[in-house]
């Protein structure tokens, strides 16, 4: 098995180049963000966290009521519910902007899922991969140490591909409303508890 800074490494090079084939008149390029090694061995399909329900009925406080329009689809387009995005892995489910970002749902055929939020790359991206204007941060719960499995990380990979094919066709609106991964943070992680229905999650 490869290494995930080797994995990570080749998918960028293969992001470039795709994207070059696909024209000059493109300009965003899907990258990869230099992450120290792993600490902890790789697991296959780690299953990601559970929903949590409890806090669900709560009320959310004002600046983080959900956004009123449809989930970007263009954004992933021509993915749609369903589409194999490859790896082993399907788009399962986009969200609309909710907490300053898309929720993208990935499944495998064991029916193991994880999340990746595309977030408003600001020039400092802190995902697994992150294009021109987008960051793909993989949640699960992890806080940037734990490794991504390969199959997912590649899948990702091809994620980023398509983003960064449509990122520049993403209206005005949406991306007002996506937010860079550090500032979800610095505003959301205080109520990222069970009780306070996992924003960052």
């Amino acid at each position: 098995m490869l290494s995930r800074r080797e994995m990570i490494g080749k998918a960028a090079v293969g992001a470039a180049g795709a994207l070059a084939l696909a024209g000059a008149a493109r300009t965003a390029v899907a990258a990869t963000r230099a992450r120290p090694a792993p600490t902890v061995p790789p697991a296959d399909d780690r299953e990601g966290p559970a929903d949590h329900r409890s806090g669900q009925n709560a009320s959310p406080p004002a600046e983080a009521e959900a956004s009123a329009a449809p989930p970007p689809w263009e954004l992933v387009s021509p993915l749609v519910a369903g589409a194999a995005v490859g790896h082993g892995w399907r788009l399962a489910d986009l969200s609309s902007v909710r907490d300053g970002a898309c929720v993208v749902t990935l499944e495998n055929d064991r029916g193991r899922t994880h999340r990746v939020h595309l977030c408003r790359n600001d020039g400092d991206p802190q995902g697994l991969i992150y294009t021109r204007r987008m960051d793909l941060v993989v949640m699960n719960e992890g806080r940037g140490d734990l490794p991504t499995e390969e199959h997912l990380a590649q899948a990702v990979a091809e994620l980023a591909h398509v983003v960064a094919a449509n990122e520049a066709k993403l209206s005005d609106g949406v991306l007002a409303e996506l937010l860079p991964h550090a500032e979800r943070v610095r505003r959301f992680a205080a109520a990222d508890d069970p009780l306070a229905g996992g924003k960052l999650r």
